[in-house]
């Protein structure tokens, strides 16, 4: 087996048995089956193996290592991943390092994360910085560093070694695909680690808004340094400075920390009264928060009725109040009530009734509701496509066939069946 060979098949199943119908083999005693998949090459079946040799047999940890070791040697990433986390999780931490090691020095991010968080763990942070500096380019990887070297008095060095704060922040939409990045968060996070405060600020400050585009994390971020500072003033200001919604939201914050409630919920009854969905979403949640129910239900009605089409999140709370306050009765009839006046799809509807139910632990009655808007089992069986054959397979396992099972996941899934089959249509 190699590499790519795995990747291949872990993505289409191509001669391996699925992961669920692994788990329902081993669940009804099929293990020679299983092992023999796994002998084959067939990953889903030594990873259950694994686990069951770790959850319950004697010395079930090298045997999980026997099984697993053949599929992490390739440095096929998800086993070389699930080997390392078995080691660090027994507490073999140098030996979780040293196989993540030749993956993370070819640049495999996630190997280079891991082995990051690893050396975190045993303290070694100039080995971290060692590893994460010269990838700081790379943003998830600098958002690691940061992360793993909070409180340890090298936040000024680290600064040093991220990317500098260009003339203006990454457009949001490109980010993702260039190599340009928005640095802005990362150096005003290693600014308040420095007790630089005021810089934090400012460089969030003049970053909410470039070329037009208001940058929400931004925005966000600068309330939230302000909240925790005790700036209520300068987050008052920042209200109507073009970061309403997120000054709102951790002002409110900050006042009900300090007990002041009924300035929180004076805050928010304007903005909620003139017809902000947010804001009254927020009122809802914090005046039920404190018991307040009946006056958060009367919050929410008239958003529910205005929103449109678009009032299902504003509905979820509703019904999620009305729940909590001990009226399940009342929160059906509320569905209801408001699909009979708005129409809309009866799925939706059921949805919502569903949502009550389960809420008020009638799981028996929700799935009752959903019933009549399930699949047809057979219908679903046949299709024709991967799902169907994994689910008519698992079928099959249950009734006690496991060896008509892999029959018809090799017929339906080995990739060869499945090329001349589409060929000769």
């Amino acid at each position: 087996m190699d590499a790519a060979d795995l990747d291949h098949r872990h993505r289409t199943y191509d001669g391996w048995i699925p992961p669920t119908v692994a788990a329902l083999l081993h669940e009804h005693g099929h293990h020679g089956i299983l092992r023999d998949a796994a002998a084959g090459g067939d990953w889903f079946c030594a990873h259950r193996l694994a686990e069951a040799a770790v959850d319950h047999a004697p010395g079930g940890q090298a045997a999980a290592l026997a099984l697993l070791e053949p599929f992490a040697g390739t440095g096929w990433w998800p086993a070389v991943s699930t080997v390392a986390g078995l080691l660090a999780e027994w507490e073999m931490t140098d030996e979780a390092i040293a196989l993540l090691r030749p993956l993370a020095d070819t640049g495999h991010r996630k190997a280079v994360r891991e082995l990051a968080r690893l050396l975190a763990g045993q303290g070694h942070i100039d080995q971290v910085v060692a590893v994460l500096g010269p990838r700081s380019a790379d943003q998830s990887l600098a958002s690691e560093l940061v992360e793993l070297t909070v409180g340890r008095d090298r936040d000024a060095e680290i600064a040093a070694l991220l990317p500098a704060v260009g003339l203006g922040a990454t457009d949001p939409f490109e980010s993702r695909v260039t190599d340009a990045w928005d640095t802005v968060p990362l150096h005003a996070v290693l600014l308040e680690r420095q007790g630089r405060i005021d810089e934090a600020a400012a460089l969030l400050g003049r970053h909410v808004h470039v070329d037009g585009i208001m940058y929400a994390d931004h925005a966000e971020q600068l309330a939230r340094l302000l909240a925790r500072h005790g700036r209520e003033t300068e987050l008052r200001a920042f209200t109507v400075e073009g970061g309403e919604e997120y000054a709102l939201s951790a002002l409110t914050e900050f006042l009900e920390e300090r007990g002041r409630i009924p300035e929180a919920v004076a805050l928010l009854q304007e903005p909620a009264g003139t017809g902000n969905p947010h804001a009254a979403f927020h009122l809802a949640e914090l005046l039920a928060r404190h018991g307040r129910h009946d006056e958060a239900v009367e919050v929410l009605r008239p958003v529910a009725e205005s929103a449109g089409g678009d009032s299902d999140w504003i509905i979820h709370l509703l019904c999620r109040i009305i729940v909590d306050a001990g009226r399940a009765d009342d929160a059906l009839a509320y569905v209801d009530d408001y699909f009979a006046r708005h129409g809309g799809n009866r799925h939706e509807q059921a949805l919502a009734r569903a949502y009550v139910l389960k809420r008020c632990g009638r799981a028996a009655e929700a799935d009752a509701e959903l019933a009549p808007f399930a699949r047809l089992d057979e219908e679903f069986l046949h299709d024709g496509t991967v799902r169907g054959a994994i689910a008519f397979a698992e079928r099959l396992v249950r009734q006690g066939e496991p060896q008509k099972a892999i029959a018809h996941l090799r017929d339906r899934l080995d990739g060869a069946k499945v090329l001349r089959r589409e060929n000769l249509r």
